[in-house]
């Protein structure tokens, strides 16, 4: 930061016009802007006199002086010349009040004073300090928004701060940031990155250096403002702004400020991400090359030592010499690629041998720094490496190894090899030449160093040998630098592992902007897209809002008719006001219906609060007497009379006349019965009423029906001792009161219907035999009857309300109230006197969902017993048949063996065997079934599920086989389950599983028999494709001797035992069987067996 006497010292260079017609036609529409803006705010103009042009006249002199005196000259910091352009960027000038004269000149005498007096500025800062054309234009356009800001008079808060100088210079500061970004974008030339990173790079500064002009000269203005107000037309009268005077201005001012800063926040966070982003990658790759080069290096270094060590250890080459010398150094370079010149130089520094020979003797010449090494080697440094200009300019460096030969007679160096290889022709630099080449493809240069900053390999062969003029870091860094032409460069700079070799990768900073704006782009436009379109929307649905609230102000001026007590304030002229003043006209109605509002919430409480038709309809009365009634009378319809009520219809009445009318009820229940209301202002003269002889007549009448749902409950009915004309008001609260009573009527019949339904309920429930629980859905028990109480015990009497399990002690009674199964549960209860009931649980539902459960038991002991001797019986007899059918058949198959028998005798003696083992086999199955259901102790096994269920399989394959069914079994494939059973029992039951199936299923079906192991238990699945059972069969399939109805169930053999089996075994080992069909598709029968039995 330096100070500024003057800018006229400064040599007026070329100016810096747009470098492309976008940049013109920017530039133009600049112009075209800024005149605009003068012409739109020519309100704020104040009229010129010959006194207001001598003072602009001396405020343009003003401007001269303190745009080219006084001043600081800021550092440049990251700016960037021109692109294209060789100069070094000079910082911007802070010239401390030349912001004052257009500030006076906006201030005093309107936008197009403060417009010239700027714009004149602006050319001389055009001429000696920025050169851009856009210069002159920025300052033109700044004067006319602090002259619009200074001298409107709009009465809020924002618009207040705004009108003062220095608030106005501090937003001006921010406006000016995108306008002189968007200005220096178009000045430059080059591509969009370079331009925009031109742009970004000198914003900053020049932001900081406008804003100190305009803090400067708005602190010199703001107190010319309190001092002289007048002069900044500061006496006009405030007006209503123009968010005061529309609610749509008011929001899309504020959410478009919020709006436009966010949109800021957000490209400019886009901006920053993407920069980073860009970056980094650039960074991440310039590392990869540079680590890449790096490691190259010595690994060729080494590796030129190690093959000119090896060539030196040869005895020959300490006592070779002419032609034979010639020869062994052209053997070495043949034998390995890596060299491609080799010397051998005596004490004296003679050449005594080389390869390839050579006619030019300046390439047998040792450069200053192979001679140094000559000298080293003789005095002991046996291996030296340096790095030597090329033969000619434009070709690329070399490297020499100098090592020293040692005499085997003397043991000191006699001899020196000289070493060169050429690091573009050298095979081990080819993946390195490679690394570098590779920066070329983003625009940049790869560039090898040596130890003494002499550059080695460079895109520009001229440069070879020359100093590398950047920077050079002691350890890996990436950095900006500037190129000798004016480029920003992003450089990686990477020391070599071990050497002090170094590579330096440098591309163009453009090159980072150009990839952040490839990112940056498509979001930042979708931002501007989106938030235009966010300011569209708005705008549509504020003016529909705003639209929707005069209207709304419109009926409401219209239905207005009362005022209340406090009247509403109004405040503004925007629609809200309005909408206030529609309300205040409002406020009359509002305050005359209120006792009324107050007179039906009282009635809605009384009704609410009580089913007691008297207490409900008490409330009613007393509102309607409140209008000036002498009697009000609630009369019910005799219709509605419940069973066991007394046959006079329930009259309910109040006022001071309730009784000298009640010779009307009966007319007024005819009338009200086809009528919404009856209305009769002069009694006397009413045609529909007989008024008997003797009896005084109300003088007006009014009665309304008791209807509720299309059901007539009554009527209620008020009597008036002086006319009355009742208005629609009236009549209109009066039937809110009949509709309030018509409810209670409606509440009162429901409760006395639902009172009656109870009682009846409760008295079936005493006269059944059978225990009834019903119960909720948190299984609490809500009722229950005598019977349950004496066969459960009285603590279920006492537990209406309880957990059941807390009342009642059965747990197979408990599992089936406590289920969450929709369906109908049954289970044998067993009471402590012995008694056996069946009992049935069924899910009430209430609206689709269920709220409990009703159980009815039925005692069945008698049942029990009978089916116990029936199983007796039944055993009795298969065991007292088993001999005559032995014998039976034993005899049939022997009658072969007496003599030949004919065709049809055969047939006969084969019809007997088949019925005696059908016989036999009804036998084995009862005896079966009957020593399960005895309780004969299990044998229990370890058994190997999978050779159990494979054996039952493979029993029923050739049954499967005969009728062309597919049996297939699926068995688990990551587990060998063993499970403890009655290995006969659980195998006869897998076996009628199978073997039903089969039986079951057409031919040319599939029977798939599955086992899983889930948690535990054995799950045996058996799925056919067969004919399926009824929905109404599947309750009973498991019952002994019970076979389906359908009629081709019945044309298959069977006993009907096969299924009750399975049942029994299952049960004996703690298991379940369960089913799944459909008709006509096939059916999924399930055995389920814990692996392990109860102790």
């Amino acid at each position: 930061m330096e100070p500024i006497f003057s800018l006229l010292a400064n040599v007026f260079p070329a100016p810096l016009w747009p470098a492309s017609l976008i940049g013109w036609l920017g530039w133009a529409l600049l112009v075209t802007w800024t005149l605009w803006l003068a012409n739109t705010w020519k309100s704020y103009q104040p009229h010129w006199d010959a006194r207001a042009l001598g003072v602009l006249a001396a405020l343009a002199l003003a401007a001269f002086f303190a745009n080219a005196f006084i001043g600081l000259r800021l550092p440049a910091g990251a700016a960037l010349p021109l692109p294209g352009i060789p100069q070094e960027p000079r910082g911007p000038a802070l010239m401390a009040l030349s912001a004052l004269p257009w500030m006076l000149a906006g201030g005093m005498f309107g936008p197009w004073a403060g417009m010239l007096i700027g714009l004149l500025g602006g050319i001389f800062r055009f001429a000696w300090d920025t050169h851009s054309i856009f210069t002159p234009l920025e300052m033109a356009l700044l004067g006319i928004l602090f002259s619009v800001a200074a001298r409107q008079r709009y009465r809020t808060w924002s618009f207040r701060l705004l009108r003062e100088p220095l608030i106005a210079a501090l937003v001006l500061t921010a406006l000016y940031a995108p306008l002189f970004i968007l200005d220096s974008f178009l000045v430059a030339s080059g591509s969009m990155a370079a331009r925009l990173d031109y742009a970004l790079t000198r914003a900053p500064n020049a932001i900081l250096a406008l804003g100190g002009e305009l803090l400067i000269s708005g602190i010199f203005a703001q107190v010319l403002a309190i001092t002289f107000p007048g002069l900044w037309g500061r006496r006009a009268p405030l007006q209503p702004s123009p968010t005061e005077r529309s609610i749509e201005t008011r929001f899309l001012f504020g959410t478009g400020t919020l709006i436009s800063f966010l949109l800021i926040a957000l490209l400019i966070g886009d901006w920053l991400v993407a920069g980073s982003a860009a970056r980094q990658m650039l960074e991440n790759r310039l590392r990869g090359t540079a680590e890449l080069t790096s490691q190259s290096i010595p690994f060729f270094l080494e590796t030129g030592q190690s093959l000119a060590s090896q060539m030196a250890f040869r005895p020959e080459m300490s006592s070779a010499a002419g032609a034979e010398l010639s020869a062994l150094l052209s053997e070495q370079i043949r034998s390995v690629p890596y060299f491609d010149q080799l010397i051998v130089a005596s004490r004296s520094g003679q050449v005594l041998g080389n390869y390839p020979e050579t006619s030019s003797s300046a390439e047998l010449i040792f450069f200053p720094e192979e001679t140094a090494g000559l000298d080293l080697a003789f005095s002991g440094v046996l291996s030296q490496t340096y790095t030597i200009p090329p033969v000619s300019s434009g070709e690329p460096a070399r490297v020499s190894f100098v090592i020293a030969l040692i005499d085997p007679a003397t043991g000191q160096p006699e001899r020196v090899l000289v070493a060169r290889t050429n690091l573009e022709t050298n095979p081990f630099t080819q993946p390195l030449l490679q690394s570098l080449k590779s920066v070329q493809e983003l625009g940049g240069e790869g560039i090898l160093m040596d130890e003494n900053g002499r550059i080695l390999v460079h895109p520009v062969t001229t440069l070879v040998m020359s100093a590398y003029p950047g920077h050079r870091p002691e350890k890996a860094s990436f950095f900006d630098d500037t190129a000798p032409n004016g480029t920003r460069n992003l450089v990686y700079f990477q020391p070599a592992a071990g050497r002090s070799w170094a590579v330096a990768l440098a591309i163009p900073a453009q090159q980072a902007q150009q990839l952040a704006l490839s990112i940056a782009a498509p979001l930042s436009a979708m931002i501007l897209l989106l938030a235009l379109v966010a300011l569209v929307s708005l705008r549509l649905g504020l003016k529909t809002v705003t639209q929707s609230m005069q209207t709304l102000s419109s009926e409401a001026v219209r239905i207005a008719q009362g005022q209340l007590d406090h009247p509403l304030t109004i405040e503004g002229v925007d629609e809200v006001g309005q909408l206030r003043r529609a309300f205040e006209q409002m406020r009359v109605s509002l305050q005359a219906r209120l006792e009324e509002l107050n007179r039906l919430l009282l009635v809605s409480q009384g009704v609410a609060s009580s089913l007691d038709m008297r207490d409900a309809v008490q409330p009613v009365l007393e509102a309607i007497l409140a209008t000036g009634a002498n009697a009000v009378r609630v009369v019910m319809s005799a219709a509605n009379l419940k069973d066991g009520e007394d046959d006079s219809a329930p009259v309910f009445a109040i006022g001071p006349s309730k009784e000298h009318y009640d010779f009307l009820d009966e007319q007024m229940i005819t009338l009200t019965q086809h009528q919404e209301r009856v209305i009769f202002t002069n009694v006397a003269r009413a045609r529909g009423l007989e008024i008997a002889p003797g009896k005084t007549a109300p003088a007006s009448l009014i009665g309304f029906p008791l209807r509720y749902e299309n059901r007539y409950y009554g009527v209620i009915w008020a009597a008036y001792d002086q006319p009355r004309l009742f208005s629609d008001s009236d009549v209109r609260f009066l039937t809110t009161l009949a509709g309030q009573a018509a409810l209670a009527a409606s509440n009162n019949h429901l409760f006395l219907s639902a009172e009656v339904g109870r009682q009846r309920l409760a008295a079936i429930l005493a006269s059944t035999p059978d225990p009834v629980l019903v119960t909720d859905q948190k299984n609490r028990l809500l009722l229950s009857n005598p019977a349950a109480w004496q066969t459960l015990g009285a603590g279920v009497g006492a537990g209406e309300g309880q957990p059941i399990e807390r009342v009642i002690s059965q747990k197979a009674l408990l599992d089936i109230l406590q289920a969450d199964s929709p369906d109908k549960l049954s289970a044998e209860v067993v009471i402590g006197n012995g008694q056996v009931y069946l009992a049935t649980a069924s899910p009430v539902v209430a609206e689709g969902r269920p709220v409990g459960r009703v159980c009815i038991l039925r005692d069945v002991t008698h049942f029990k017993e009978l089916d116990t001797m029936k199983t007796e019986f039944v055993n009795t007899v298969s065991h007292d048949l088993r001999s005559p059918l032995t014998l039976m058949r034993g005899y049939a198959t022997m009658l072969e063996m007496v003599g030949d028998l004919n065709e049809q005798q055969q047939g006969y003696v084969k019809k007997i065997i088949s019925g005696v083992e059908n016989m036999a086999r009804l036998v084995n199955n009862l005896l079966d079934l009957g020593r399960i259901e005895v309780g004969v102790g299990l044998q229990l096994t370890m058994l190997p599920l999978l050779d159990l269920v494979e054996g039952v399989t493979n029993s029923l394959q050739a049954q499967a086989s005969q009728k062309n069914i597919q049996l297939t079994l699926e068995l688990p494939h990551d587990t060998a389950p063993i499970i403890e059973a009655d290995q006969t029992l659980l195998y006869q039951a897998m076996y009628n599983l199978v073997e039903n199936a089969i039986k079951y299923t057409p031919n040319g079906g599939m029977v798939t028999a599955r086992l899983r192991v889930p948690a535990d238990t054995m799950l045996f699945e058996v799925q056919d494709t067969g004919i399926g059972i009824a929905p109404i069969d599947q309750p009973r399939l498991f019952e002994k001797f019970y076979r389906g109805g359908q009629r081709e169930a019945r044309e298959q053999k069977g006993s009907g035992l096969g299924l009750a089996i399975v049942k029994s075994i299952a049960e004996r080992h703690g298991g379940k069987v369960w089913l799944e069909s459909q008709l006509g598709k096939g059916s999924i029968f399930f055995l389920q067996v814990p692996l392990k039995q109860p102790q």
